[in-house]
């Protein structure tokens, strides 16, 4: 008798252990296994980035002005298509002509530098080379508030002292890709159908601010490299440069001319 009272003992203690073995496994399982409730996912937002246009970039550059009345009608054909340009302006022509050096800056144009009295650079002492940029440079800033550091040589003359001086200076010389002609007079469509048949990726398009001609056919050439799908950029921007800085309106002082009108 007392032999089956120690098994049914024995029983039972098998029992209450076999009860909080199941528990244990009963509450590990609840650990791990996942409740019908769970917190909304909340993903962290991304970076924005903006990626690089796919279409092929395309610089227009205007040399030699400002000049009064075909400038107006250059911006105009420029502003009606919304298309950036980079105007590399003469010092003296910017002197004579500030309210226009203003309104190619507030048309969110860049201007560049072309010297002030479109000498002959390679011919020129060191000083003479820097004084021409420098003078430009200073006209530039003191008028439309824009910093510039891209030149261009007077008809694309320069010498290897030319580079060293202007860029031991801090300047940076940009010629063209795309030579227009339109200074020898070429007909509208001949000179169009130049600068079509050239047109790539990363050109860069000399033309002058004062020829009839060059306003003429613009307006179509401008439509044809859309159709194309060239996207027009400044001269800094398709140089991965920074691009023409902007001050307060405040900082900018008044224009004035050498008749002492202010504008």
């Amino acid at each position: 008798m007392s032999a089956i009272l120690r098994k049914l003992r024995l029983r039972v203690v098998i029992r209450r252990y076999e009860v909080i073995l199941f528990g244990c496994v009963v509450l590990l399982s609840g650990a791990v296994i996942p409740a019908k409730w769970e917190p909304p996912f909340r993903p962290y937002p991304l970076p924005l980035v903006e990626p690089l246009p796919q279409r092929p970039w395309i610089a227009l550059t205007f040399d030699d002005g400002p000049h009064a009345g075909r400038t107006e009608q250059l911006l105009a054909v420029l502003k009606k298509a919304r298309v950036p340009a980079t105007f590399f302006v003469v010092g003296k022509m910017a002197d004579r002509y500030p309210q226009l050096l203003r309104r190619i800056s507030d048309d969110g144009h860049q201007l560049a530098n072309h010297t002030y009295s479109h000498p002959n650079l390679s011919g020129l002492s060191d000083d003479n080379v820097i004084g021409e940029l420098e003078q430009t440079r200073d006209v530039i800033q003191r008028l439309t508030g824009q910093k510039s550091t891209l030149f261009r040589p007077p008809g694309g003359d320069f010498s290897r002292r030319t580079v060293r001086v202007t860029s031991q200076a801090g300047y940076q010389m940009v010629l063209w890709s795309i030579l227009s002609r339109d200074l020898n007079g070429t007909p509208p469509g001949t000179m169009r159908r130049r600068i079509l048949q050239n047109a790539a990726d990363g050109g860069i398009v000399l033309m002058h601010s004062g020829m009839p001609n060059t306003i003429a056919m613009l307006p179509d050439l401008i439509a044809q490299l859309k159709d194309r799908g060239f996207h027009f950029v400044t001269v800094s921007t398709l140089l991965g440069l920074p691009d023409m800085h902007r001050p307060d309106p405040a900082e900018t002082p008044l224009l004035q001319t050498a008749a002492g009108k202010q504008y």
